[in-house]
């Protein structure tokens, strides 16, 4: 399984058409043959990075689906109709394709079963993405699985979905995302304030 990571910039007072239109519009098409998901849609909170941002993860079966996706795209007036809408509500959007790393909780996803509801209220993710120094994102990606995991299980404050790494030829070679949930706010907002305070600090 790979997974399509978009990053769109959207237009100032557009966020929620775009949410809108990819909810109702993009959704829809993307899904319709149960060979894709789309799995996250996130808008970037203010203060944390650039305004006006969202995020969307997609769940597409293999490479052959993607690139069935992509000839859908030039194919079909409804996918036309959708590059048509985005653009009113979009400037500009950068992808990448994901593979998930071999310790990842996020591998498969169960595209011909009907998505389970959401269990409650939006959650707030931290897209935590490394760069290793050169040649070394293997080992990085080890260390991820064998050393920052195990801290984090059991912690209550936040919970790791997965760890994905750029597919080559799709983006920047030594490049790994954690996407973690936030579980507790008030405890992750206290380390912000003070700092890691344990003997990992300058570990």
């Amino acid at each position: 399984m790979i997974y399509v990571h978009e990053v769109h910039e959207v237009l100032g007072g557009k966020m929620h058409d775009f949410g809108e239109a990819v909810r109702t519009v993009w959704r829809p098409l993307v899904e319709e043959r149960a060979e894709a998901r789309l799995l996250w849609y996130w808008e970037l909170a203010h203060g944390t990075s650039a305004s006006y941002q969202a995020v969307t993860l997609t769940a597409v079966r293999d490479w052959g689906t993607w690139g069935n996706l992509v000839a859908r795209r030039a194919s079909d007036a409804r996918w036309r109709d959708w590059d048509r809408l985005s653009w009113t509500l979009r400037r500009e959007t950068t992808a990448k394709v994901l593979l998930p790393a071999q310790w990842s909780e996020l591998q498969e996803v169960d595209l011909a079963s009907p998505p389970a509801p959401p269990a409650g209220p939006p959650a707030i993710y931290l897209h935590d993405t490394g760069w290793p120094f050169p040649g070394r994102l293997e080992d990085y990606v080890a260390a991820l699985g064998s050393v920052f995991y195990p801290q984090t299980k059991g912690s209550r404050m936040l919970t790791i979905v997965g760890c994905l790494v750029t597919a080559p030829g799709t983006g920047r070679h030594h490049e790994a995302l954690i996407l973690q949930r936030l579980d507790d706010w008030s405890r992750f907002a206290e380390l912000l304030r003070v700092g890691e305070q344990s003997g990992q600090r300058g570990g």
